[in-house]
C-alpha cells in the first residue's frame, strides 16, 4: 500500500510518483487501485498495471465556499478528474451526482461501505455515561470540523438555538477528530444527526448513523436521501434553518430511535467489497 499524505502538503502526490515506480521495480502487481483524484494521477504516471480509480466527493464536485461558489482549486480538481476519468481502466463514484458530474456512463456507482460490526445499536444511557454526558440531555450529533464552511456547522447551529425555545435541554455534541472507533459511542449517545452540506459524495456519517439506529435529518445532498431511503424518523428537509429546527424539534419530541441499520444493510463493507471485487474481475478476465 502506498498512503499519500495530501492534506499535509500537495506536493506529497509528486514525491509519490517516485516512490510508486520504485514499489513497481521491486514487485509485480495486476491492477492499481487509487482513492481520489489526485492520487489516481499518480497511479497513471505509470503503463505497467491498470487503473483504477475511486472519486471521493470533492474531486469530482469541487470544493465549495459556504455560498456553494466552487473555489479555484476546487475547479482544478473538476477538471482534472474529469480528465483522469478518460485515461484510466475503471473508474468507481460514490454516488449517482459524481456519475453525471463525470459524464462517463461507465462509472460504476459503488458508496463507501459500513463496517456493521462496529457501527451497531447499544444503550444509549451507557454510551452518555462512558462519554461523561448528562443522561438529561438532548443532543444533536456534528461529526465534522465547524471551521469546514461546506459542512455548514452555522446553520445548524442557528437551528439548534431556535429548536431551544421548545427543548431547552438540546446542545450540540461535537465529534470532531474523534479516533473512528470511539465514533459509535457518540453516535448512539446522541439523538439525532444533522447533515446541512452544501457538497458530499455519499456521506459516511449518514450511514453510520443509520447502523446504530440514530434518527438521521439532512438536506438532499450526494445520495443522503437514498441512504435515508423510507426510514420512519430520518426526513429530508430544505437547507434552510426552520426546517432544520421543525424536524430537530420533532424528533426530540418522537423519542427512541429507528429502524436505519435494516435500509442501511445492502452497503455492509462486505456486499461493497464484492461489487469492488467484480469490478477488478471484469479487467483481469483473458
Amino acid at each position: 500500500m502506498l498512503f499519500i499524505d495530501g492534506r499535509r502538503s500537495r506536493w506529497n502526490y509528486l514525491r509519490a510518483m517516485g516512490e510508486l515506480r520504485r514499489k513497481l521495480r521491486q514487485n509485480h502487481y495486476d491492477l492499481i487501485h487509487a482513492h481520489f483524484g489526485l492520487a489516481g494521477w499518480v497511479a497513471r504516471c505509470q503503463g505497467r498495471a491498470p487503473v483504477v480509480v475511486s472519486f471521493m466527493g470533492d474531486d469530482v464536485l469541487g470544493r465549495p465556499k459556504r455560498s456553494g461558489r466552487i473555489t479555484l482549486y476546487g475547479w482544478f480538481l473538476r477538471i482534472s478528474s474529469f480528465l483522469l476519468a478518460r485515461m484510466v481502466s475503471a473508474v468507481i463514484v460514490k454516488s449517482p451526482q459524481m456519475k453525471s458530474r463525470l459524464r462517463l456512463d461507465s462509472a460504476h456507482v459503488i458508496p463507501n461501505g459500513v463496517d456493521l460490526e462496529l457501527f451497531r445499536p447499544m444503550d444509549q444511557g451507557a454510551a452518555r455515561r462512558a462519554l461523561g454526558l448528562d443522561l438529561k440531555k438532548k443532543f444533536v450529533l456534528f461529526p465534522y470540523n465547524p471551521a469546514e464552511e461546506r459542512k455548514r456547522f452555522d446553520l445548524i447551529e442557528a437551528a439548534v438555538g431556535r429548536a431551544r425555545e421548545t427543548v431547552p435541554e438540546l446542545e450540540i455534541l461535537r465529534a470532531q477528530g474523534v479516533p473512528r472507533e470511539r465514533m459509535p459511542l457518540y453516535m448512539n449517545a446522541a439523538d439525532v444527526l444533522v447533515l446541512a452540506s452544501v457538497f458530499e459524495g455519499s456521506p459516511n456519517a449518514v450511514k453510520e448513523a443509520m447502523a446504530v439506529n440514530l434518527p438521521v435529518v439532512t438536506v438532499d445532498v450526494g445520495d443522503a436521501a437514498e441512504l435515508v431511503g423510507p426510514t420512519e424518523g430520518c426526513y429530508l428537509v430544505p437547507r434552510e434553518v426552520q426546517a432544520i429546527r421543525e424536524k430537530v424539534v420533532e424528533v426530540c419530541h418522537r423519542g427512541g430511535r429507528t429502524r436505519g441499520r435494516e435500509w442501511i444493510a445492502r452497503l455492509s463493507m462486505e456486499k461493497v467489497a464484492r461489487e469492488i471485487v467484480e469490478v477488478y474481475a471484469r479487467l483481469l478476465r483473458p
